[in-house]
């Protein structure tokens, strides 16, 4: 009698244990927590995912990177957009009888404004750029005249800063600095030399390396800040040996003077100019670009067709704006030419040795 009680309790824990390992298994199929690990461990799961106490899997690691890397993009400068829909002032057929202003002024925004000399005030008819930040400006080139009664160059860059800046010009330093130093961009320093909250950088190649902090000229690329906006000066010698080039994230505009612009581009120092060339779109490449300027118009609307040295009268002009593919295009057109100069003509400008 004890032994068949004994063997009807055997069957009952038997049965009893053949049913949970069944739901087990059932539960298992069905994503459920099978386990009695459940309500304790996951108290236990830290923020990242893993269980606290345990080292994080390397996948984990690489997904925390890649959320940083995500971050670090995101506090790039928000792409700050304008408008080049605007027709210069191309000179006049007649300059005795010129009735447009000396200096055109485009607001690219707000932040960037574009000014052009009149061709009939001098031929050469550069472009100067007026780049505002939160404490500083910074003017790159002043213009080819020197008398403010025939070309007013401050005259236009105080009304913009007081518009923009009002109560607080005051308070803004402008820096007025050059592409290079030659006559046709540094003209106008005069007219702002000795005033007030105003910085006129020097033209020597030692002044310029001096004033932006290049130690090891011409190959470091420096920072300057003029509040919230951070300029990437390079310099680019061999159209002039203190000639540079900048790069302006908020806009992604890449100021590049007379090393590159639709026209003539005069070499003086051959081989330091296909260097210069090669650091700078080495350098670039990594930066998104809108627009490259340089500081002149000399094409024309004809393919590999500019306007003869001395013209006051552009009707037909190129465009301003190139493609970043141009500097590309004239890197690669001096590495193919060598060491020795030679003049070659693309549609959009033409290398002059």
């Amino acid at each position: 009698m004890k032994f068949m009680l004994f063997l009807l309790v055997m069957m009952v824990v038997l049965s009893s244990y053949s049913c949970t390992q069944q739901a087990d298994r059932y539960d298992s199929r069905d994503g459920v927590q099978t386990t009695s690990r459940s309500s304790e461990q996951v108290s236990r799961t830290a923020p990242d995912g893993n269980d606290e106490g345990n080292p994080p899997s390397e996948s984990t690691v690489e997904e925390l990177e890649a959320d940083e890397d995500e971050v670090e993009i995101s506090d790039a400068p928000k792409l700050e957009e304008g408008s080049l829909v605007v027709s210069w002032i191309h000179g006049s057929a007649d300059c005795n009888q010129d009735q447009n202003p000396p200096i055109q002024v485009h607001a690219y925004n707000p932040r960037l404004y574009i000014l052009r000399q009149n061709k009939c005030t001098n031929f050469e008819a550069p472009f100067m750029y007026l780049l505002l930040g939160e404490q500083k400006a910074l003017l790159l080139d002043s213009g080819a005249t020197r008398s403010a009664a025939q070309f007013p160059i401050r005259t236009e860059v105080e009304a913009i800063l007081s518009s923009y800046y009002g109560d607080q010009r005051l308070a803004i330093e402008l820096v007025v600095a050059h592409s290079h130093a030659h006559g046709d961009h540094i003209a106008g320093d005069s007219q702002f030399q000795g005033q007030a909250m105003t910085t006129v950088v020097g033209t020597s190649q030692a002044e310029v390396a001096t004033f932006f902090q290049i130690n090891d000229w011409p190959n470091q690329v420096v920072n300057y800040d003029l509040g919230n906006r951070v300029l990437k000066v390079f310099p680019i010698p061999g159209h002039q040996d203190a000639h540079i080039a900048i790069y302006d994230a908020r806009t992604q505009i890449l100021l590049t003077g007379d090393s590159l612009y639709p026209g003539r581009l005069y070499i003086d120092d051959w081989e330091t100019y296909r260097s210069s060339i090669k650091r700078l779109r080495d350098a670039i490449t990594s930066e998104p670009i809108q627009y490259v300027l340089g500081a002149h118009i000399e094409m024309s609307q004809s393919p590999g067709v500019d306007y003869p040295i001395g013209t006051q009268f552009q009707p037909e002009e190129h465009l301003l704006q190139l493609p970043l593919q141009s500097l590309q295009l004239l890197n690669t057109e001096l590495q193919s030419i060598g060491p020795t100069p030679m003049r070659k003509v693309t549609d959009d400008f033409i290398i002059s040795p």
